[in-house]
C-alpha cells in the first residue's frame, strides 16, 4: 500500500513543536500565578487547549492524509477518553500524596515551606526525571507482561494517530503513571504549583508525539517526538517494541531500545490481538472480560478481585 506523506511543503510546521514545548509550561505558570487559577486547572486547560489547536492544524496540513479520515463512533469515543482523563488521574495523585505523608509524617518529612523558586524548579526537575525514568520502565513492562499489556492494549488500537487520540488511556493505565509522578513529586516535597508546570511539560509532549503532522522530521534528540513515537504504534512488533520513553529520549538511548525506523505503513495491533470493542466502557472491561462482555462475566470478575 503506497502512503502518501505530506512533508515537502510543511517546514514551517516543525516549528509548532517547540513553540507548542515551550508556551505550554509557560501558559501554565501564568494562569496560576499571575491569573489566580489552581494548579491542576491551569494544567489541564493548557493540555485541552493544545489538543485543539494540534487537531485544527491536522485538518488543513495533515502529515499522513490517510490517517485525517475519522469515523463519528471513534471520534466520540476519543472526546469520551479526553473528558474523564482528569478524574483517575486526579484520584491517583491525591491518594498517593495521601498516603506518602502519612508515612512520612512520624519522621518530620512532611511538605516543606515555601523555599525559593530556584530551589523549587531544581526539585522539581530532579522529580520529573525520576518519574520520567519510571515510566519507561512501565511502559516497557506493559509490553513485555501480558497482564499489563491488557491495560495499555486501548492505546495502541487506534489504526490512525492524531491529537484527538493521544489520551486514549485506559483508567488503571493512567492510574499507574499519575502514581509514579505524583511519587517522585511527593518525595522531593515539591509544590503543586511547580508539579503541574513539569505536569504540562509532560502532557504537551503526549499529545505531540501522536500528531498528525510533520513537526520534527527525524531530527528530534532530545523528546520522543513523532517521528519517534510513530514507529512504536506500529502493527510490526520488531518495529513497535522501541521507543517506550515517556518525555524523554534519553531512556531509549541509554537502555538500547532507541529506533529511528521511518514512519511504519500501518500502525494498530497485530492481527493476533483481540479486537477491542468500539466503546469507551467496553474498553474500560476489556482487561477483566475480554470480547466477552456479558453482565455475569463482568460480576464474576470483580468478585474474585475483592476475595
Amino acid at each position: 500500500m503506497r502512503v502518501h506523506m505530506n512533508t515537502h511543503s510543511l517546514r514551517p510546521m516543525r516549528a509548532v513543536f517547540p513553540l507548542v514545548l515551550a508556551g505550554a509550561p509557560a501558559a501554565t505558570a501564568l494562569l496560576h500565578w499571575r491569573f489566580g487559577v489552581a494548579p491542576a486547572a491551569a494544567m489541564t486547560a493548557v493540555v485541552l487547549f493544545v489538543i485543539a489547536l494540534l487537531w485544527a492544524l491536522e485538518r488543513r496540513w495533515p502529515y499522513r492524509s490517510d490517517w485525517s479520515a475519522r469515523g463519528a463512533a471513534e471520534t466520540r469515543t476519543d472526546l469520551a477518553y479526553i473528558a474523564l482523563a482528569s478524574v483517575p488521574d486526579r484520584a491517583t495523585r491525591v491518594a498517593v500524596e495521601a498516603a506518602l505523608l502519612w508515612a512520612l509524617s512520624p519522621w518530620g518529612l512532611g511538605p516543606r515551606a515555601a523555599e525559593g523558586l530556584p530551589s523549587l524548579f531544581a526539585r522539581g526537575l530532579t522529580a520529573f526525571l525520576l518519574a520520567d525514568l519510571g515510566k519507561y520502565w512501565v511502559h516497557r513492562l506493559s509490553h513485555e507482561r501480558p497482564w499489563l499489556w491488557r491495560f495499555h492494549l486501548a492505546h495502541h488500537q487506534p489504526e490512525r494517530l492524531d491529537a484527538l487520540n493521544a489520551l486514549r488511556l485506559h483508567p488503571v493505565n493512567i492510574a499507574y503513571n499519575a502514581a509514579i509522578d505524583a511519587a517522585a513529586m511527593a518525595l522531593l516535597q515539591v509544590s503543586a504549583p511547580v508539579a503541574a508546570v513539569f505536569a504540562a511539560l509532560r502532557a504537551t509532549v503526549g499529545v505531540l508525539q501522536h500528531a498528525n503532522l510533520d513537526l520534527d522530521g527525524q531530527r528530534q534528540w532530545l523528546f520522543n517526538a513523532p517521528s519517534y513515537h510513530r514507529a512504536h504504534h506500529s502493527v510490526e512488533l520488531r518495529e513497535a517494541n522501541a521507543n517506550y520513553a515517556s518525555t524523554l529520549l534519553l531512556w531509549d538511548k541509554l537502555f538500547s531500545t532507541l529506533s529511528r525506523t521511518p514512519c511504519p505503513q500501518r500502525v494498530g495491533v497485530a492481527p493476533v490481538d483481540h479486537r477491542l470493542p468500539e466503546g469507551l466502557l467496553g474498553q474500560w472491561l476489556y482487561p477483566l472480560c475480554g470480547a466477552s462482555l456479558e453482565t455475569t462475566c463482568v460480576w464474576a470478575r470483580l468478585r474474585a478481585l475483592v476475595r
